[in-house]
């Protein structure tokens, strides 16, 4: 039974997907069609179980799941040829009457605190799927993606930049961190980042005060594109970063990654373990949702330590 799954949303939002399309994958017995936006087809393509709806699939599926509910992801169910049209909905006031128009099955079911991709895959009654849940799972990009300044010795990624700016940690505060991964013998560190102006200006922020505190930091921000990024997580030896793509990317690919949250919910889109360390503003004790300026610098090295520790952390030979 063909599946098509509708999803409009960002990038490191579609990574954490996969272990839904997964999910329905092995209930059909074959690769799930994922509608999403045309420009991700590089990371749909290291989905094992996933595709880009086209042709007939787009057209013609025998059911179809959307996981958000705006205008775009509901414009594209309706005109859908299907009648067995699915709505995974946290709150039953955010439904309107193009949902209920659009999808014959609305579930409202609530986050309760779940991990968007444990959330995603526990609210998906399909029969005949395994009963646990894992994480993201990525296949390695291939080296051809690689971008030509990439690194062929060890190094630590630095994504210090998400789509959303207050998720940021001022340069000032990396610069400590970066200087203190420096004297514990991490390797050498690539800083990469959006294309936007406030993007371009915070990496280049974290450089020269890396410079100042004598670290070298190598901006490569705005200079990637999305399969060039993918290779960058993929072959890094750690990734720091704030919560966004890098993040889930990491987890994905398998290396270990420490990630700062700001003002969104860390229980939404991190679960520890040992290869995945987070620090979070709210612990800090602020206020509700504070920006992750409020981090101590030392919350950070604290937990760059442990993660560390736990990974059995290959020093490079100086």
């Amino acid at each position: 039974m063909s599946r098509l799954v509708i999803f409009h949303k960002q990038l490191g939002d579609t990574v954490l997907l996969e272990p839904v399309l997964r999910k329905h994958a092995q209930a059909s017995g074959g690769v799930v069609d994922l509608l999403c936006p045309p420009a991700f087809e590089p990371l749909i393509s290291l989905m094992s179980c996933a595709r880009i709806a086209s042709g007939r699939r787009r057209w013609l599926p025998d059911s179809v799941w959307a996981y958000d509910w705006g205008g775009r992801t509901t414009r594209a169910a309706v005109v859908t040829l299907c009648r067995d049209k699915h709505l995974l909905i946290p709150n039953g006031e955010w439904l309107c009457l193009r949902h209920r128009l659009g999808f014959q099955h609305h579930h409202v079911r609530s986050y309760q605190d779940r991990h968007i991709s444990r959330y995603f895959w526990e609210e998906t009654p399909v029969p005949g799927t395994p009963g646990y849940f894992s994480h993201v799972r990525l296949e390695m990009p291939p080296d051809a993606w690689a971008a030509s300044f990439a690194a062929k010795e060890p190094y630590v990624l630095l994504n210090p930049v998400s789509a959303w700016r207050r998720k940021s940690y001022d340069a000032a505060k990396w610069a400590e961190v970066l200087s203190y991964a420096r004297e514990i013998g991490l390797p050498r560190v690539l800083m990469s980042g959006g294309v936007d102006k406030w993007q371009r200006s915070h990496c280049a922020e974290i450089a020269s005060a890396a410079k100042n505190m004598g670290v070298l930091v190598e901006d490569v921000s705005g200079c990637t594109n999305l399969k060039q990024f993918m290779h960058l997580v993929s072959r890094a030896a750690l990734v720091l970063c704030v919560d966004g793509a890098a993040s889930h990317l990491a987890r994905g690919f398998g290396v270990p990654c420490l990630t700062i949250f700001g003002p969104s919910y860390r229980w939404m889109w991190h679960e520890q373990d040992t290869l995945n360390a987070a620090v979070d503003a709210s612990e800090a004790g602020i206020g509700p949702r504070p920006a992750a300026f409020f981090i101590p610098v030392q919350s950070v090295i604290d937990a760059l330590n442990c993660l560390v520790a736990s990974v059995q952390f290959a020093v490079p030979a100086a």
